[in-house]
């Protein structure tokens, strides 16, 4: 019987490592940790307008006219974080949409949920805007390595356009003389 859980072990060993190189593997091509820092904004943002804490018997709730507008906002970082996930391609927009309604949450929203969920959804946009997909190696798959075995590095060309220098040829009208001064031949 010993042998038959030492093969249950390591089998469940083997589909948990197998699990995790493909969560892996699944996180590495999209802004995950943008969609994670979108959703916990998100979340901070719309817990404190419908919440109410009891200490005792005192009762504390921010009931306001912030709770439509965390709503709007909680639902739509909501659908912003899920598109970091699942529709990596859109992570431009959605990271700027949730730039702004992160920064529009400080005034809507209870200051942003006291600042946790703005700087949260901040983040978020931020890493997802910043992210971009993996690059193969060299083109097509293949390795550019040289003779020393570091890749060989393409020069970038320059953001900034170079002038480049006037080759024509200046016209010299006949019967003067040209470099001379005040009119010596």
């Amino acid at each position: 019987m010993e042998k038959s859980t030492k093969v249950l072990r390591g089998n469940t060993r083997a589909r948990l490592s197998a699990a995790r190189r493909a969560f892996r593997s699944w996180r590495r091509t999209r802004p995950f940790w943008g969609g994670v820092f979108t959703l916990v904004a998100a979340l901070l943002l719309l817990y404190p307008p419908y919440a109410s804490l009891e200490f005792g018997d005192i009762q504390i709730a921010l009931r306001t006219t912030a709770g439509i507008t965390g709503l709007v906002i909680g639902m739509v970082l909501i659908a912003a974080g899920a598109s970091f996930w699942f529709r990596p391609e859109w992570r431009l927009p959605a990271g700027v949409v949730t730039l702004v309604l992160s920064v529009v949450a400080i005034v809507t929203v209870n200051l942003g949920s006291l600042l946790t969920g703005t700087l949260s959804g901040l983040i978020g946009g931020a890493l997802a805007i910043a992210w971009s997909p993996r690059q193969r190696p060299g083109k097509h798959g293949t390795d550019r390595t040289g003779a020393s075995g570091r890749a060989q590095e393409r020069p970038k060309p320059s953001p900034v356009p170079r002038e480049r220098p006037n080759h024509s040829r200046q016209e010299v009208p006949t019967g003067e003389a040209v470099g001379t001064e005040g009119g010596e031949a």
